[in-house]
């Protein structure tokens, strides 16, 4: 397994894979701002199920996902390990560590193939002190997400499971593609398991819900993945409306 704070060879930055809305985090800097970042870090490429950050770990430095999707879990006292998110190209992970100096709050691990640009810790607080946009843009990104999460949460707590589990579905789509706004199909990379622990609800439960929205034609699953093919009828359904 190869681990985040190895030397990198290839110091460029490349192209992004999808998207340019104002919510993901890289697209919002300026091209001054970008190259600052690029040339003080290097990229690096992560396997499937590889880590690129542990929980615990020293805040040794911050991500710019460039390709790939990564799932960031975290482990409570008890030992139960939850998903939080999953972020994906020109998104910024792992940001908060290396400003406030704390260890990790959160284990960051590769979905799928994912290349990134790692910045280490000191470089970072150095482009930080001569780009302070560039914290301000963290900020942002940082309140967005406490945003997100706050909906997931509220939505989680519904005391109907239909109606939950669409507005849970909605509420990670929004995570999956901050831009998604209408009857654009998404993807989300996650496992039932995951699914469950996002509602509140076991395994055989969650099955049972997503078999309802698949005769509904709402969603498709296959392995680690559900795509929302109808966003209008989840909605509905979210809402407390009876499917059309």
């Amino acid at each position: 397994m190869e681990h985040a704070d190895g030397a990198g060879e290839n110091p460029k930055m490349g192209p992004l894979e999808v998207g340019n809305g104002e919510r993901r985090a890289w697209h919002r800097l300026t091209d001054a701002e970008k190259a600052a970042l690029t040339a003080c870090g290097y990229v690096r490429t992560w396997q499937p199920g590889e880590i690129l950050a542990m929980q615990g770990s020293p805040p040794s430095s911050m991500f710019v996902i460039q390709q790939g999707w990564v799932k960031i879990t975290a482990t409570n006292y008890r030992g139960d390990n939850a998903p939080l998110a999953a972020r994906g190209p020109a998104e910024i992970v792992g940001e908060l560590s290396p400003i406030s100096g704390l260890p990790r709050t959160a284990t960051i691990q590769a979905i799928d193939e994912v290349r990134a640009l790692v910045i280490p810790r000191d470089r970072l607080r150095a482009v930080l002190r001569q780009k302070p946009r560039i914290s301000e843009e963290l900020l942002r990104t940082a309140a967005i997400r406490l945003q997100q999460s706050d909906r997931l949460r509220l939505e989680s707590g519904g005391p109907d499971f239909p109606q939950r589990l669409a507005a849970v579905l909605l509420e990670l789509a929004l995570q999956y593609d901050p831009d998604w706004e209408a009857a654009s199909e998404v993807v989300l990379y996650e496992t039932q398991e995951d699914l469950a622990s996002f509602a509140r609800v076991s395994r055989s439960t969650l099955i049972r819900g997503m078999d309802e929205l698949k005769k509904l034609g709402v969603v498709q699953t296959a392995r680690h993945r559900v795509t929302i093919i109808r966003p209008d009828i989840l909605r509905d359904l979210a809402a407390g409306r009876p499917a059309h």
